[in-house]
């Protein structure tokens, strides 16, 4: 448990350098999946672990990509109408 606590905060904090210094060559696209099942994240979620999460809590599962030139970089969450995308990692934040 420590372990995987602790590889996701050096994924989250080596994404968060790969953001400051490369430059975007387009905006964000925010991927939203419907899932009304755990079953069902199973089948498609690149994180069923974070999908079964957000169902849980009544969100449904998205991801934050972001263009680079070396490639898209992804920030995975949790998405709900008003509010909008949340990270998972960070607890609640607006985007």
């Amino acid at each position: 448990m420590k372990a995987t606590l602790l590889f996701s905060v050096l994924l989250f904090l080596n994404g968060s350098i790969l953001i400051a210094t490369e430059k975007e060559i387009s905006k964000p696209l925010l991927r939203v999946w419907p899932a009304f099942r755990p079953e069902e994240c199973e089948d498609w979620a690149i994180l069923p672990f974070l999908c079964k999460r957000c169902l849980a809590q009544g969100k449904q599962y998205a991801q934050k990509i972001f263009f680079y030139e070396d490639g898209p970089y992804r920030l995975h969450g949790c998405y709900l109408e008003p509010e909008g995308f949340m990270l998972e990692e960070e607890g609640w934040e607006k985007k």
